[in-house]
């Protein structure tokens, strides 16, 4: 009897030391939070760079998990291998807002705290989601083209809309709020191209050389246009036989346009706060601090008026 509890001793003290040497080693390895975009293109530049900062000011490790590819299972691999690897923290942009809710439930279920950002998976388990309020932006699209046929003193004929994936939740709530201003039977097509750039401009060449009854062009991703107007040479002949264009998002190459045509604007998200903030808000939940389940950024129009100011700002 005296062995056994001597043996009983002996056990409690290996495990002890074991729960121990576990708890060291997580502590040695730190925090470490991977960030997923949807995929690795010049719009998450500023994501990357400002959770990059977050993370050396808050003295954890933040990796940028990038797929290679648009297919949604590259997302679900990158997050099943995130778990096998034991991170803190997951902060997505979501391709495909059904097919990630499960990978995103089992990374909750291993323990790891799951955030969106840009694209939100709101029937998941996740704990916040951080962005632009993205129906409220297609909202602010369709009043601010609106607004340009009243300058030119038009009215809108038939309205083709490019948008990044079918499946995307950012995507569905810019149509949806764009929709809710603008009545169904202006929409001449919504061209989805699944995040391809190419494809996209080889999909609104094909549909403006088709219908000729188009006079207003809404993208509700900017990635097709961030290289300018005249990348796609069949909107710049568009533009200047007075059709009316609204983009998404910034580059030089595009507010140069803007500044210089009258008949067209862009949306600026703030990629800078949901890369800094979503990582603070993440770190917060980690660490048992309060943190934020939402936060939503209005886009910011810019237009002729404004768009030169906006240039010396990149």
């Amino acid at each position: 009897m005296k062995k056994n509890w001597l043996l009983l001793a002996v056990l409690c003290i290996l495990m002890g030391a074991f729960v121990s040497c576990k708890q060291k080693n997580h502590e040695e390895k730190g925090i470490i939070i991977a960030i997923i975009p949807k995929v690795d293109n010049a719009i998450f530049d500023q994501v990357k760079e400002s959770a990059l900062k977050a993370g050396k000011e808050l003295g954890i490790v933040v990796t940028w998990e990038a797929p290679t590819s648009i297919d949604k299972n590259k997302q679900k691999e990158l997050i099943e291998n995130l778990i096998r690897y034991k991170v803190d923290g997951i902060l997505i942009s979501c391709n495909d807002a059904e097919f990630l809710k499960e990978p995103i439930n089992e990374a909750i279920k291993a323990g790891i705290k799951v955030g969106t950002f840009d694209s939100d998976c709101p029937k998941s388990e996740r704990l916040f989601y951080i962005g632009t309020d993205n129906k409220k932006a297609g909202k602010v699209c369709a009043e601010t083209m609106l607004s340009m046929f009243e300058k030119a003193n038009k009215t809108p004929n038939q309205i083709v809309m490019l948008s990044g994936g079918v499946s995307a939740d950012n995507m569905t709530e810019r149509i949806s709020g764009f929709n809710s201003v603008i009545s169904h039977d202006k929409i001449a097509k919504i061209l989805y191209t699944f995040e391809m750039p190419e494809y996209g401009r080889e999909l609104l060449t094909e549909n403006l050389a088709r219908n000729k009854n188009i006079n207003g062009v809404q993208l509700m991703w900017g990635v097709p246009i961030l290289n300018g107007v005249d990348s796609i040479p069949a909107l710049a002949k568009f533009m200047k036989a007075g059709g009316v264009s609204v983009f998404f998002d910034v580059s030089k190459p595009l507010l140069k346009y803007i500044k210089e045509n009258p008949n067209c604007a862009t949306m600026k998200q703030d990629f800078h706060s949901m890369g800094h903030v979503g990582v603070e808000n993440l770190y917060n939940a980690i660490v048992g601090k309060p943190y934020e389940i939402q936060i939503l950024y209005d886009v910011k129009v810019i237009d002729h008026d404004n768009a030169e100011a906006e240039m010396a700002k990149l």
